[in-house]
């Protein structure tokens, strides 16, 4: 019998034991994207307040504002900016309505298609209709330590990629519902915008933003 060096062994005994990890069943989410839209549609009809910072290739430094976020069911989102000078933008349907200076723009999304797939992706996280945003959307979903979680939404279409790079949305797991604490748009030409929600110390969201 031909000895085998202690070297040699150590080689060997990975090796013998690699194809056994490979039959091996591959570790799984403890949430599945089921589950996350189950929690985020038990959400419902929600206010909280937010702070938004976007960072725009074409300024120096990134610009700050701050104010409440709300959402209706079934698809009304309405954007309330407090700080630093009142604005509303409202997705209502079809429609986006922008409302500041006292003047008021109404655009519909039939004719802006990319606006149209980026006002279904943060309508799907807020109703918990995920799945609705297969078409438009790798679905790329991780967990995050304790019960915290993150969904990467990457464009499948070339006219969506032009346009938008990446879209993330982190959250926390709380009683069977998911709250949404941070949700981050990658622009396909480098700007970025941050919005954290639920944040303390901003506006107060005790009464309802205002509609135009």
């Amino acid at each position: 019998m031909i000895p085998i060096s202690s070297i040699t062994r150590r080689l060997l005994v990975p090796a013998l034991l690699l194809p056994g990890l490979l039959c091996l069943p591959l570790p799984t989410l403890a949430i599945e994207l089921e589950t996350l839209a189950e929690a985020l549609a038990a959400r419902g009809a929600d206010i909280t307040t937010y702070q938004q910072t976007r960072y725009l290739g074409i300024l120096d430094e990134p610009l700050e504002s701050s104010g409440r976020l709300a959402f209706e069911l079934p698809d009304r989102l309405v954007q309330e900016q407090l700080a630093p000078e009142p604005r509303t933008l409202i997705l209502d349907g079809e429609e986006m309505t922008y409302s500041a200076d006292g003047r008021e723009r109404v655009v519909s999304l039939d004719d802006s298609p990319q606006g149209a797939a980026l006002a279904a992706s943060l309508r799907g996280i807020l109703n918990g209709q995920v799945e609705a945003l297969r078409d438009d959307y790798e679905l790329v979903l991780r967990e995050r330590a304790g019960d915290g979680w993150q969904l990467n939404l990457l464009p499948l279409t070339d006219e969506l990629a032009e346009r938008i790079r990446r879209i993330e949305v982190i959250g926390q797991l709380r009683d069977q519902r998911a709250d949404v604490e941070r949700m981050t748009l990658e622009f396909a030409n480098g700007d970025r915008s941050v919005m954290r929600l639920g944040i303390p110390g901003a506006d107060s969201p005790e009464r309802e933003p205002t509609s135009p």
